[in-house]
């Protein structure tokens, strides 16, 4: 053991700090796992590293859509690489804001599509709620569900569902995708309510949903009546 390391008060090593990046539009400085990761292509174009795994330097932004678009209009990319570059542009001739937005919107979907192929995600009220009603059954700590709303469904209809939750734990609400949209999920025309059990896959759709609403710049706020964070 280090001399240092003894003369700390309680003789633990010391932990080794998160690696940290600095985003090239604000300048500030937060833990990589925070940030986004861009990278410049042979092409000299710049594409997004959403899984930061791309080789070459990294051009680190916060996640979020306008910090983007301002990293495209002020030329923050090109002082990063230190050469000329050009932000990608999309299939359709979208904006790179555009097409990130839509990779994240892609990667939550997938998420939910894969909480079904694993047996995760139900659908329709009866089944959302005979869900509901074993989880607050279940032992404490037991939570870590994601319940589904239709952004287009009736605000009664939203509620109905979240009401029977209770005092549920931790159990995250997402309201961002329309009744289409879940139903494809589902394999049907359309869904209103729809419930991932807790484990991995309900941990991915919440990461995916999180990552989602950030880039978007929605806020997720606590949910007084009953208990939920509800995400829209």
């Amino acid at each position: 053991m280090s001399v240092e390391a003894q003369n700390r008060p309680d003789n633990r090593p010391r932990t080794k700090a998160a690696p940290e990046r600095r985003c090239l539009v604000t300048g500030e400085v937060h833990p990589r796992d925070d940030l986004m990761r861009f990278v410049v292509g042979p092409d000299d174009l710049v594409v997004p590293d959403l899984d930061a795994r791309l080789p070459g330097r990294g051009l680190w932004l916060l996640g979020r859509r306008d910090i983007v678009a301002a990293a495209c209009e002020k030329r923050a990319f090109a002082r990063g690489a230190r050469r000329n570059v050009t932000p990608m542009t999309g299939p359709g001739g979208e904006s790179l804001a555009d097409f990130v937005e839509g990779q994240l919107h892609d990667r939550a979907i997938n998420a939910l599509a894969l909480a079904r192929k694993s047996g995760d995600f139900l659908s329709g009220f009866e089944k959302v709620r005979g869900a509901l009603s074993d989880l607050l059954s279940a032992p404490s700590g037991a939570s870590g569900a994601v319940l589904l709303c239709a952004s287009d469904a009736g605000a009664d209809g939203r509620e109905k569902i979240a009401r029977l939750a209770g005092h549920a734990e931790n159990v995250v609400r997402l309201d961002l995708f329309d009744a289409a949209t879940l139903g494809r999920v589902a394999g049907r025309d359309h869904a209103v309510h729809a419930f991932v059990v807790p484990g991995g896959p309900a941990r991915q759709v919440r990461d995916a949903a999180l990552r989602l609403m950030a880039y978007r710049g929605d806020d997720a706020q606590m949910h007084a009546d009953t208990g939920f964070d509800v995400m829209e």
